[in-house]
């Protein structure tokens, strides 16, 4: 699914999810994956997501989402 990311240095810090726009906490992994960028990312509610990045046309596309953990959970 593609999606709207906006960058700063190179990272993103901001993406839209439907009608929503979700805050990065936190870049948790970066990884090249053939020509494109894979990063993991957290945001404020718990919830990670990997966004896949082609440099070349400069789509952004959703690769995974993944459920908050509860704290109480094992990492």
């Amino acid at each position: 699914m593609k999606i709207q990311v906006q960058c700063h240095r190179g990272e993103p810090r901001i993406f839209r999810l439907g009608e929503r726009w979700l805050h990065v906490i936190s870049v948790l992994d970066r990884a090249a994956e053939n020509s494109l960028q894979r990063f993991r990312l957290l945001v404020a509610d718990g919830r990670e997501f990997v966004l896949r990045h082609d440099p070349r046309s400069g789509d952004w596309q959703l690769a995974r989402v993944y459920a908050a953990r509860h704290p109480f959970q094992d990492a």
